[in-house]
């Protein structure tokens, strides 16, 4: 008698516990949430944070915070991350070039792995980028750029943001598929690259639509073509590159929220869904189309599978246009 009253003692003490320990767990979050930037304060990636703990403190009625972690390309604010507590309270936003690209075309100097070291949260946003040709270029059209380039391979130059950038993919993967072989000229970011574009020292430039508009607004640069598959509502008479004669072409950045490896699922879904909440808004919409982005709304699941799928394509397409970090 005495065994079974202790077992059944036992019993309902353990059940108390975790009837006492659920409400610990539903309480996240109790303390600040920091989302990490791997980027200065003023860049679009930083604005996109700022925008995102605002609104999401507003709705939920947390306390969230952004703390800028420059260098190595976002690989100081990826390393911290991949290292912090497992309680959700540290989170970075990412985006292809730093999670996915860079990684890639530097395999002898990661600090991080970026497909065990991170728990996929929330996709956020996507950026299509836009190819734009100076005002006084001979070049009006993509398909005259394109011809050019086949007829005097290697002549007709392209600028980007630098080396390994999305730009540079979008236009190393632009050359190839039309089989138009162009030179590369890497800058240190979009805007030298439009201001040389600008000064006819370049023939072409690929970017962010965000560090484009105010060139082609100024008609100082002319848009002929943006990278997503279907058109930008800020630059809708400006034709997509698949409806040029390149079915499918979709090269564009996105950014996403992504914690430590093995962050507890119901801290996951949490920030998912307070995420999603957000971006489903009218304001949040309309405000990140401003900044040629897209709101992004889904599962953690299904951002996880989409980055780690990404990262297989695009490595099989980095080798086979030979992109190299220098």
């Amino acid at each position: 008698m005495l065994n079974r009253l202790t077992v059944a003692s036992a019993v309902a003490f353990a059940t108390l516990a975790m009837g006492c320990a659920a409400p610990a767990a539903a309480a996240y979050p109790d303390k600040p949430i920091r989302i990490v930037v791997p980027f200065s304060p003023g860049g679009g990636t930083d604005i996109l944070a700022r925008q995102l703990a605002a609104s999401v403190a507003e709705s939920e009625k947390w306390n969230v915070v952004v703390e800028n972690r420059p260098g190595g390309n976002g690989a100081i604010a990826l390393s911290s991350t991949a290292r912090a507590p497992v309680d959700g309270y540290q989170i970075v936003l990412a985006l292809r070039e730093n999670m996915v690209i860079a990684p890639l075309l530097n395999t002898d100097s990661n600090t991080f792995d970026p497909l065990k070291d991170f728990t996929a949260i929330a996709n956020v946003a996507s950026a299509p980028m836009v190819v734009v040709a100076g005002m006084n270029s001979k070049y009006d059209t993509i398909q005259k750029a394109l011809s050019a380039a086949q007829s005097d391979p290697g002549s007709l130059r392209f600028g980007t943001s630098g080396q390994g950038s999305m730009s540079h993919l979008l236009l190393a993967m632009l050359g190839s598929q039309a089989k138009a072989p162009m030179t590369h000229v890497p800058y240190r970011g979009s805007n030298p690259a439009m201001t040389d574009l600008v000064g006819g020292h370049v023939d072409l430039v690929g970017g962010s639509i965000a560090s484009g508009k105010s060139f082609i607004d100024g008609k100082r640069a002319r848009p002929l073509a943006v990278s997503s598959l279907k058109r930008m509502p800020n630059l809708a008479d400006v034709p997509t590159i698949a409806e040029l004669g390149y079915p499918g072409f979709d090269v564009v950045t996105w950014y996403g929220l992504f914690g430590p490896a093995d962050l507890p699922r119901d801290v996951v879904e949490k920030i998912n869904g307070a995420v999603n909440k957000v971006l489903q808004t009218p304001e949040m919409q309309r405000t990140l189309l401003e900044q040629g982005m897209v709101t992004q709304v889904g599962s953690a699941a299904d951002f996880d599978k989409m980055y780690r799928d990404d990262y297989v394509t695009l490595g099989q397409q980095i080798k086979t246009l030979g992109m190299t970090a220098e």
